[in-house]
């Protein structure tokens, strides 16, 4: 009896063990991804719906899926199929990503026009002064601020930091009264050039990071990003307003 019970423990332990070698090792998998390419890193590594398969984050935004013993990667969106239609699990998670990064940006760092009244919703829209629907978008503002939409505004300038773009943000973004400037800009008033310390490019970068390939690019409140132009009154509908 007692041998059995040696037995039986024997092999509990080693049926622990074998469950948790099949525990992914984040570093080992790491490692594998740097031989594509050695700055890789890994930011965070969750399971999925599918067995052995794990979402990776990378530390610089992007999304992958990766077998547990680092053998096989997959690089798309990972849908699931069910009785109410197709679900995009990827953009869920970039979704959620998105929110945060996003809601950590210090409000004095956008250029913010309040709704009126009570605040209703709060989008944030990566914009370019040179960009037409931009200005197009713009136009619309004070609609949307009167419906209880507070639009905050994040730079992209899509030529580039190195562009003519990049510095017409820059003198919004340097102004005193930024709303002021932004409505000037985007009037089609070549503003005073200017210097300081500000965050364009770094709002560049991270708009890149999610994804944002142009502008306008409209980040709702739950994370998900509309690309390009949308009309007040069809956007105030995607917001139940």
């Amino acid at each position: 009896m007692r041998s059995f019970s040696r037995l039986l423990m024997a092999l509990l332990l080693g049926w622990t063990g074998l469950v948790q070698a099949a525990e992914p090792d984040q570093q080992a998998l790491q490692e594998q991804l740097q031989k594509i390419d050695s700055r890789i890193a890994i930011e965070s590594l969750k399971a999925t719906p599918l067995d052995n398969i794990y979402e990776v984050q990378l530390s610089s935004g992007d999304l992958l899926y990766i077998s547990a013993d680092g053998q096989y990667l997959l690089a798309g969106s990972l849908l699931r199929l069910g009785e109410q239609g197709v679900t995009d699990l990827t953009e869920q998670t970039r979704s959620q990503i998105r929110r945060q990064q996003l809601q950590d940006i210090p409000v004095e760092d956008q250029v913010v026009f309040a709704a009126e009244g009570d605040t209703q919703a709060v989008i944030q829209v990566f914009t370019d002064i040179t960009c037409p629907y931009c200005i197009r978008l713009h136009g619309e503002v004070p609609e949307l601020n009167a419906a209880g939409v507070e639009v905050r505004y994040l730079a992209f300038p899509r030529q580039g930091v190195d562009s003519e773009a990049y510095q017409k943000l820059v003198n919004v973004w340097c102004a005193d009264d930024r709303q002021k400037a932004m409505n000037r800009a985007k009037g089609g008033e070549d503003l005073a050039s200017a210097e300081c310390d500000n965050p364009v490019a770094e709002q560049f970068e991270m708009g890149r990071s999610q994804g944002v390939q142009g502008t306008p690019a409209i980040v709702l409140p739950d994370g998900k990003i509309i690309p390009g132009y949308v009309p007040a009154e069809r956007l105030l509908k995607q917001l139940g307003l």
